[in-house]
């Protein structure tokens, strides 16, 4: 596994919002929740928040399989819509596609799921930097 996606997979906040592995294949990205007291609302639902961060957190886990140790990418735009909710037990799967990966800007489409229905989906746009050594 790519040592920079480990620490992704191991960010504190990460771990906390229940992040246990995240896949990373050609561009593709693939990480899975379970939904539980401190990840919901409080109406006891999943909590937006939540899903935005996850949502961008499977883009950049995605985008780590394309660049290389000496590029890095921020998010320069996000946009999240909510179509429904998860309840406390739901599994949420989240998942995430290259739609075009520039010099300077990179698109990237992420939908969650539980049990196959779309709860969310993102439009995240990714800004790929050269890092400074």
């Amino acid at each position: 596994m790519n040592e920079r996606l480990q620490k992704v997979i191991e960010h504190p906040f990460h771990k906390y919002l229940g992040v246990t592995t995240i896949e990373s294949n050609s561009g593709a990205g693939k990480l899975s929740i379970a939904v539980n007291e401190k990840t919901v609302n409080p109406r006891g639902v999943l909590h937006g928040g939540v899903i935005y961060v996850l949502c961008d957190v499977c883009a950049y886990g995605g985008l780590l399989s394309l660049i290389d140790n000496k590029t890095e990418a921020v998010t320069h735009d996000i946009q999240v819509s909510v179509m429904q909710s998860a309840k406390i037990g739901d599994v949420v799967d989240f998942s995430s596609e290259i739609v075009h990966l520039g010099k300077r800007l990179c698109f990237i489409d992420v939908k969650a799921f539980v049990k196959g229905k779309i709860i969310a989906s993102a439009k995240v746009t990714k800004s790929v930097l050269s890092m400074l050594t």
